[in-house]
């Protein structure tokens, strides 16, 4: 299965690119030298991961034709608002959105304190339609590998602390390099996340040397590996990763100090600021349910996510887990991670937000309401079976027994179902931005 569609470049404004599908156009980084207008490329979170011979770009383009149009009517059919009966404070709000105004914090309060069925199923039909109006039917498809459960730091929420007694594992830069070839050869990935815990056992010079050769297999590298040192930072993205996965954990400057012992929310955000000015494309956001926070830090989560302007919203539910500090705390509610979603798709309209893994182990139907309460995207878990298991970051992580082929399998079953294309290819060349500020 193919995870971008060839696209066609038609335009070359100084590194960055246009290009075409199916009458569709995006803008793209173009990360590579040799390139040309009417070359093919893939693409992935905005940018160029590869060219792709015309003959095998026309190929797959004819097989996705019927596929991808077919998709978008039924995408279209899904992403409508049944306006009847609708609350008055939701129709309010759907011409805000609409009209690309930007919603106001009590509002964002007022809408994450829903709880009438009817209310939310509006509240998520909006947020699905406004998805719709901005993305069209793209839904990217990310593979995961963690590949180290060392961890430096103590999170009181993270089942892979530093003081939890736990089998511990690393996989070797061979393995590293292997899982991801099978990933992009056999499964067709064009992105990959390579996640650790904080395990300075890899030093710079481990790092890149994984970084230059996932890289050089065509696919966007994303780094997700902790709070290391912006220099480390800076020689990834020139060994070629362009991508980073770093969240905040949460606005509240108290609980992040309570919860993440000898670091400051200052110096995170500091990083994830860092990142994002050198080229990184960022996906970043917070934990829902953290004891300590409110509904006001939960408005305020969201809209430090768009301040930092991420290319990714990532955020989703504290799972408790044993043997850490927040073992006791209680469980959150599906929907308030899906009227998070929804109200963020609402605050940055053309965001990719994503479908987390901790959404999904909260509820079986968690990846197919959060795609349709205004979420784009998704990560497979595709580390090894060996050590998919001992990534614990949580516990009865949903992924924990899928074999890689059936969860793809699964993945692309219910994006059709959904009339999702999955598949990635950049920035839209009409994106809007509110100019009303949150008060």
């Amino acid at each position: 299965m193919c995870y971008a569609i060839p696209a066609k470049l038609v335009a070359i404004e100084g590194d960055k690119g246009i290009v075409d599908y199916f009458g569709e156009q995006r803008k793209v980084l173009l990360d590579l030298d040799d390139v040309k207008i009417g070359d093919y490329i893939f693409a992935q979170g905005g940018v160029m991961v590869r060219k792709i011979p015309e003959d095998e770009a026309q190929e797959i383009l004819k097989t996705w034709k019927d596929i991808f149009f077919e998709l978008k009517k039924t995408d279209e059919v899904m992403s409508k608002i049944n306006t009847e009966n609708m609350p008055e404070n939701a129709l309010a709000i759907l011409q805000k959105i609409n009209l690309r105004q930007m919603i106001k914090k009590d509002e964002m309060h007022t809408l994450l304190e829903l709880t009438d069925p009817n209310e939310l199923k509006v509240l998520y039909e909006i947020a699905n339609h406004v998805r719709q109006r901005e993305h069209g039917n793209a839904s990217c498809v990310h593979g995961i590998i963690e590949f180290s459960n060392y961890c430096a730091g103590n999170c009181h929420y993270c089942g892979i602390r530093h003081d939890k007694n736990i089998p511990r594992y690393r996989m070797s830069i061979d393995e590293i390099i292997a899982a991801a070839k099978d990933a992009v050869d056999t499964h067709g990935f064009k992105a990959l996340v390579l996640q650790s815990g904080e395990d300075y056992w890899y030093d710079d010079e481990k790092l890149i040397t994984i970084v230059k050769a996932v890289r050089k297999l065509g696919t966007l590298v994303f780094v997700s590996c902790g709070s290391r040192s912006k220099e480390t930072y800076k020689k990834l993205y020139e060994a070629g990763a362009r991508a980073a996965l770093m969240r905040f954990e949460t606005s509240n400057p108290d609980v992040f100090a309570t919860l993440r012992p000898g670091t400051t929310l200052a110096d995170r955000i500091q990083l994830i600021k860092y990142l994002k000015e050198i080229g990184y494309v960022i996906a970043t956001g917070f934990i829902i349910g953290l004891p300590g926070t409110t509904t006001d830090d939960l408005v305020n989560d969201i809209l430090l996510t768009k301040v930092l302007s991420p290319d990714m919203y990532s955020f989703g539910p504290l799972i408790p887990t044993e043997d850490t500090p927040l073992a006791s705390t209680s469980m959150v509610t599906k929907d308030l991670v899906l009227k998070t979603i929804a109200v963020s798709r609402f605050v940055d309209s053309n965001s990719n937000i994503l479908v987390t893994t901790a959404l999904e182990t909260l509820d079986v139907e968690g990846r197919k309401e959060g795609l349709l309460a205004g979420a784009n995207s998704l990560m497979l878990n595709i580390t090894p079976m060996q050590y998919r298991k001992l990534y614990a970051i949580y516990d009865g992580k949903v992924t924990d027994n899928q074999e890689v082929t059936q969860s793809i399998q699964d993945t692309v079953d219910l994006l059709y179902s959904l009339g999702r294309a999955p598949t990635d290819i950049g920035f839209s060349c009409n994106t809007n931005t509110e100019g009303e500020t949150n008060e």
